[in-house]
């Protein structure tokens, strides 16, 4: 018995050993990992495309129209797709409690406080980078004109991605109102050390019918 449980005191110090290696490992390949950042020509693509956008009309299609289906704004988003870095995934509505707005699981979710697809301002959404899905894992990759599309039951919003940046997680003028319909991704970020957060701004480009 005694030789029994020396052998499992063993393992399990080896087990432990390892499990402490593993995560030094994945915290040095985080800390080493490129913060992500545009170049001077990346960010003048975005301004010229916040500008091209900014005052416009989005027109409703007339198919959607003739259905009378609600203006935009009035529906929320059910999912998110971003076809450049392979994301489609499901919306969910989270609320502010307590003042705290948690990061859903498994999902991407919308503040339910700012605005739906389509209305002006700036709507925000948050997911999970490094663990529960890993959502918004790729979301360092998006580049000035980029398409977002936003899906509601009846219609889809299609924004286009202008300005990315990496800020403190004090910073919340991120989510400063917006006259135009634009939306806020956030996430964190460097991959497994979270210590700062990954914004993208996109602006409302058209809407389709689903």
């Amino acid at each position: 018995m005694h030789r029994l449980l020396s052998t499992m005191g063993a393992l399990l110090v080896l087990g432990g050993v390892a499990l402490l290696a593993y995560v030094g490992y994945v915290y040095t390949r985080g800390a080493s990992a490129p913060t992500p950042g545009w170049s001077q020509a990346q960010k003048k693509t975005g301004a010229e495309i916040a500008r091209k956008y900014g005052n416009q009309k989005v027109k409703i299609p007339a198919r959607l129209a003739a259905r009378s289906i609600p203006a935009p704004g009035r529906e929320a988003a059910t999912r998110l797709a971003i076809p450049s870095i392979n994301l489609d995934a499901p919306v969910v509505q989270t609320p502010p409690v307590n003042g705290i707005w948690d990061v859903a699981d498994w999902a991407i979710g919308h503040l339910s406080t700012t605005p739906n697809p389509g209305a002006p301002g700036n709507a925000a959404y948050s997911a999970h980078d490094d663990i529960k899905g890993e959502v918004f894992k790729r979301l360092g990759e998006l580049k000035p004109g980029d398409q977002i599309n936003l899906f509601t039951r009846h219609a889809v919003y299609t924004y286009t991605v202008t300005t990315q940046q990496v800020v403190d997680p004090s910073d919340v003028s991120v989510l400063n109102p917006t006259r135009s319909s634009t939306i806020t991704l956030i996430s964190c970020t460097p991959y497994w050390v979270d210590t700062q957060r990954l914004i993208v701004h996109a602006i409302l480009k058209s809407v389709s019918s689903v």
